[in-house]
């Protein structure tokens, strides 16, 4: 039988970890509602843009369909958007640096090896990981990948200009034919309870994934002045007809090659806030879920240690009236 020392030193062992555990929690929570501000922040004018590429692209649709009027040529198609047969992979997973966040990081190692299944016909030098994370790096050195590893600590402070960099390389490497595919694995910040592993191709531009890739398209988004999108028309599906017919400045086709690279950047840079959300979201609920298991333990082994010193006296008792028989 443990004796009344041991269970007591355990209740007590117990109790100062669930005070570290809910003191992260308070801590996760807190960076949480850091999170989701600035991906509150950042997500309508990230979406705005996405809305503006995809009436772009169906408008070059309706008027290639329908003819130029006179005086306007044709755009070149985006050098981003020319898909070609995959020698080259880029693959970009954000997950965390720390752990004590459930099975955050399991799942995203999980799917990155996935992922590296179906590029099997590659061989590994081929693929080039990209790991947002320093438990990702962990992960990818053990994948006989190559890996770039100066955005590790991506996650410790998600930045714009970081991301701006890391899509401004990953453009470079497909224009030179470097990467011929790069593929973007995230974590999406759906609500408190449910965060979403995502896979998005980031490279070459899919006009169709465009929705895909926002899951917040569709719907009214707002800010601190009220609704921001739609700001001129209501948002909703691009009729096959439908015709805005903007007026551009200087150029539609300079216009184009600004804004593309632009959505990339922000679908990066929201991707990681995303991620960093999902993240504190994550350990937050573990935490929490720590804490009240540390709350069962204890209350059953402050009733084993009551029963034990219960009986620990009742046989006192037993031996001092045994002895006053005799």
């Amino acid at each position: 039988m443990v004796s009344l020392r041991e269970i007591r030193r355990r209740i007590n062992s117990i109790r100062t970890t669930q005070k570290i555990t809910e003191a992260m929690q308070r801590v996760s929570s807190a960076k949480l509602q850091k999170a989701q501000s600035a991906l509150g922040y950042i997500l309508p004018y990230e979406e705005r843009l996405h809305y503006m590429l995809l009436t772009f692209i169906h408008e070059e649709r309706y008027l290639y369909e329908h003819g130029y009027p006179r005086g306007m040529r044709t755009l070149r198609q985006t050098p981003f958007a020319i898909a070609r047969p995959i020698n080259y992979v880029s693959i970009i997973f954000i997950a965390s640096d720390t752990g004590l966040c459930g099975s955050y990081n399991a799942n995203m190692e999980k799917k990155l090896l996935e992922v590296l299944d179906e590029y099997a016909g590659l061989p590994r030098e081929n693929i080039t990981l990209y790991p947002v994370g320093m438990k990702m790096l962990k992960v990818a050195e053990k994948t006989g990948c190559k890996i770039c590893g100066q955005f590790i600590n991506l996650m410790a402070h998600p930045d714009y200009r970081t991301c701006e960099s890391l899509s401004r390389k990953l453009g470079i490497g497909y224009i030179r034919g470097k990467v011929d595919k790069a593929e973007l694995i995230f974590y999406h910040f759906k609500n408190m309870a449910v965060q979403i592993l995502q896979r998005d191709t980031f490279l070459p531009f899919q006009s169709e994934m465009v929705k895909s890739s926002n899951p917040s398209f569709g719907r009214q988004l707002k800010g601190k002045q009220g609704i921001i999108i739609p700001q001129e028309y209501p948002l909703k599906e691009l009729d096959p007809e439908y015709y805005e017919g903007y007026i551009i400045e200087p150029s539609r086709q300079e216009l184009i090659d600004h804004l593309l690279p632009k959505v990339l950047r922000f679908h990066l840079y929201r991707a990681v806030l995303d991620a960093n959300a999902s993240e504190h979201a994550a350990r937050t609920i573990a935490m929490k879920a720590a804490s009240e298991n540390a709350e069962d333990l204890i209350r059953d082994l402050t009733l084993q240690y009551n029963k034990s010193r219960q009986q620990a006296i009742t046989n006192e008792i037993l031996d001092i009236v045994g002895g006053t028989m005799k």
